[in-house]
């Protein structure tokens, strides 16, 4: 999402304006972005605020089915200008920091990717009681058990389970 903020630029410190969001954003634009955006003008640059809702798409960590998961997140950075809008005269840039173009152009979109990918979770799953499949011979445990699903577990844990069994523990 690109906003023009020639004229934001040119106010006061504290001036806002408010942008909705309603685009599709990601690598390969897979993800539905909804919000609004908050622009305020600070002394050095543009404050940008919002709330965020997007869909993620992935992958299962237990069934490596299609997994779906919604998302919301806050959102709030600072852009700095590369020129001056006043004077025309070229700012220093601002290492690891986002900046606004020298066409006076926000660009939204990197910071979105970076909020999408703090947002999405290590290890998605399709349904929160998602059973996965069986570490042997891959059946998928939500269509049934299999034979093999007493016998998965750690041998570390052979003599503590062998004193279970005789009830010294």
């Amino acid at each position: 999402m690109q906003i023009n903020v020639a004229q934001l630029l040119k106010e006061p410190v504290g001036a806002k304006r408010r942008y909705k969001i309603d685009e599709f954003a990601g690598e390969n634009d897979e993800n539905h972005v909804l919000g609004e955006v908050k622009l305020i003008r600070t002394n050095r640059g543009i404050l940008v605020t919002g709330n965020i809702a997007t869909d993620i798409n992935g992958q299962c960590s237990r069934c490596l089915k299609p997994a779906h998961l919604s998302v919301t997140f806050y959102m709030e950075d600072e852009y700095f200008p590369h020129i001056d809008i006043h004077t025309g005269l070229q700012l220093p840039v601002l290492p690891d920091e986002f900046m606004i173009g020298e066409d006076n152009v926000l660009d939204l979109d990197e910071a979105l990717r970076q909020y999408i990918i703090t947002a999405t979770p290590t290890k998605m799953l399709c349904k929160p009681d998602c059973q996965g499949i069986c570490p042997i011979c891959g059946k998928d445990m939500a269509t049934g058990n299999c034979q093999h699903k007493n016998m998965t577990y750690d041998h570390r844990w052979d003599r503590l389970i062998q004193l279970e069994k005789e009830n010294k523990i």
